[in-house]
This record gives structure tokens, sequence and C-alpha cells, in this order.
């Protein structure tokens, strides 16, 4: 399945975009848990139906959005926040590429931050961006 791939293309950049960084990724499918005072980051796949748009169905397209939410503690200024929220503009900047086992595709929208939600001990803004690619049909 293409989503996968298009999953595990970004998962890659961003994980070489941390590593850098004294900053940890938790992902859907992983067990994580967050140190006292860390800030931290949520990233999840959300995908959109797929569409086949060629006679004979040889490619299908893959399109979703990727969500990458920040989890500061409560109190920590929400500069913090914005500053990881502009690099991830540039890291994820509209037509970078996505490539992974025969999946072709593209970020085709900003990033875009939503609405911050805050709880006793932490607050978390959530950012997103669309990808769309294709692939040969399974």
């Amino acid at each position: 399945m293409s989503h996968a791939r298009a999953r595990k293309a970004i998962e890659d950049k961003l994980a070489s975009w941390a590593a850098a960084r004294p900053i940890r990724v938790a992902h859907m499918e992983e067990g994580f848990e967050a140190l006292p005072d860390e800030t931290y980051l949520r990233a999840f796949l959300l995908p959109a139906s797929t569409s086949c748009r060629y006679l004979g169905g040889d490619a299908y397209e893959y399109r979703g959005i990727y969500q990458v939410s920040i989890i500061c503690p409560a109190g920590q200024a929400m500069g913090t926040a914005e500053a990881i929220i502009d690099e991830l503009s540039g890291l994820f900047l509209i037509d970078t590429p996505l490539s992974r086992n025969g999946f072709e595709g593209m970020i085709v929208e900003p990033v875009e931050q939503g609405p911050t939600i805050t709880e006793p001990s932490v607050y978390t803004i959530p950012t997103s961006f669309t990808y769309l690619g294709q692939a040969e049909a399974p």
C-alpha cells in the first residue's frame, strides 16, 4: 500500500531533521513516554481515498495529510513551538519530493498551524501538510 510508503518517506525526512535537534518524535505505532518537561512531536498519517484516474488502472493516486503535533510543557513560552513550526515549514515546502519503493509523490500544500489545545500539564499545537503521489496498481 502506497500510503505506507508515503508515510515512511515523510517519517525518514522528519527523523533526520529531529536527530539534528534535541527533540524526539512519537509515531502512532510506537510506544512513547514523554520525559518530565519535555517538548516533543507526535506524528500521524491521515490517508484520503485512493483513486485511479488512468484507463486500464495502471497507476493509483494517493493523497493524504500528515500531521505533526508539537507538545510542550504548560508554562513554556509559545516561541519554542513557533520556532519548530517555522522549521517544519522549511523542511516540508510545497513540491518537496517524496519517493519510496515505487511511490513517487510530493508535498502539495504548505505546513499549516492548527489551534492550540491546552491541558493542565501540556499544550499541543497541531501542524499538517498534504501530500500527493502515485504508484503502480497492486
